[in-house]
C-alpha cells in the first residue's frame, strides 16, 4: 500500500512510501531509512528494495501492528544526520553503544554481527600470523574501513593513530572498499563479515579472513528517543519474541545463505 506520511511533507520527494501495515499499534507511523549495504539492504536484479534487514524490519513492524514508512535510500552520513535531528524514527542493523544509548532506544537483538579483517586471498598467507589489532598496529599494516559505523573497541581506540600515520583509508559503501582493496590502497579491509564477503564475491575478488574477530555482537533496531516511546519499543520487542518463537526470523536469515547472522 502506498501513502505519504503527512508529518513529513517537506521530505515528500524522498519517500518511497512503502507501508507495512495501515492500522496503528505504535504511537505513530515509523519512518526508516537506509542505504546500499548488501546483503542487508540492496536493490535486487528485478529492481526491488530488499535484503535481510529490510525483510526483518518489515516483518517485525507488521507483527507489532504498526506502520512502516520507508524513506528513499541515502548515503550513511545523511541517514545518521536525519536520525540525529529527529527526521527519522528508526534505523536497522544497529550496534548498541553507550553514546548511542543517550539518544536512542534499542530493541531486543534480532540477529548478530561479526566484524573481521580480510586480506586479498592471493596474499593472505602473509598476514595469517596477525592475531590481534595490536599486531596490526605493531606491523604498521594499512587498513580500509567504513566511514560510518561501530566496528569494535580495538579498531576505534586505534583509529586516530591509523589516520595520523596515513595508514587508514575510509569508504562509504563496501563495493567501493573492495575496489580500493583490489587497487592496492591497503593490504587489509575491515568490516561486517557478511558485507565484505558479499561485496567481494559480487566484484569478483577473493578475500580471506584473518584468524581473529573484532566484534561478535547482537544487532538491534535503533529507535529515536525524540520521536518514539518506550511503549513502542516494548511492542516491537514483543513482536521480535513472537517471530523468533514462530521461526520467522531464522527463516528470513537463512534465506540469504552464506555466513550471515548467527552462522
Amino acid at each position: 500500500m502506498l501513502a505519504v506520511h503527512a508529518g513529513l511533507a517537506a521530505m515528500a520527494a524522498m519517500l518511497l512510501c512503502t507501508m507495512a501495515r495501515a492500522d496503528e499499534g505504535c504511537s505513530k507511523p515509523i519512518t526508516i531509512t537506509s542505504g546500499e549495504w548488501a546483503p542487508y539492504n540492496y536493490v535486487d536484479e528485478r529492481g526491488r528494495y530488499t535484503g535481510m534487514d529490510v525483510e526483518l524490519s518489515r516483518a517485525i513492524v507488521r507483527e507489532a501492528g504498526c506502520t512502516l514508512v520507508e524513506l528513499a535510500r541515502m548515503p550513511p552520513m545523511r541517514n545518521t544526520h536525519l536520525f540525529e535531528i529527529g527526521k527519522v524514527d528508526m534505523m536497522a542493523g544497529a550496534s548498541r553503544t553507550p553514546e548511542r544509548s543517550r539518544t536512542a532506544f534499542f530493541s531486543l537483538p534480532y540477529r548478530t554481527e561479526k566484524v573481521r579483517l580480510f586480506a586479498p586471498a592471493a596474499i593472505a598467507s602473509r598476514y595469517m600470523h596477525v592475531k590481534s589489532f595490536s599486531d596490526v598496529m605493531r606491523e604498521r599494516l594499512t587498513v580500509l574501513a567504513p566511514r560510518i559505523g561501530w566496528y569494535g573497541q580495538d579498531y576505534h581506540a586505534h583509529m586516530a593513530e591509523l589516520k595520523s600515520d596515513n595508514r587508514l583509508s575510509q569508504f562509504n559503501e563496501f563495493p567501493d572498499g573492495i575496489k580500493m582493496l583490489a587497487a592496492g590502497r591497503a593490504v587489509l579491509i575491515l568490516g561486517d563479515q557478511a558485507s565484505v564477503i558479499h561485496a567481494a564475491a559480487s566484484g569478483g575478488i577473493k578475500v580471506a579472513a584473518l584468524p581473529f574477530g573484532l566484534v561478535d555482537a547482537p544487532i538491534h533496531l535503533m529507535l529515536n528517543k525524540q520521536t518514539m516511546t518506550a511503549g513502542d519499543v516494548r511492542r516491537l520487542d514483543a513482536a521480535i519474541e513472537r517471530l523468533r518463537r514462530k521461526g520467522v526470523i531464522e527463516r528470513i536469515r537463512r534465506s540469504y545463505g552464506g555466513p550471515y547472522g548467527d552462522s
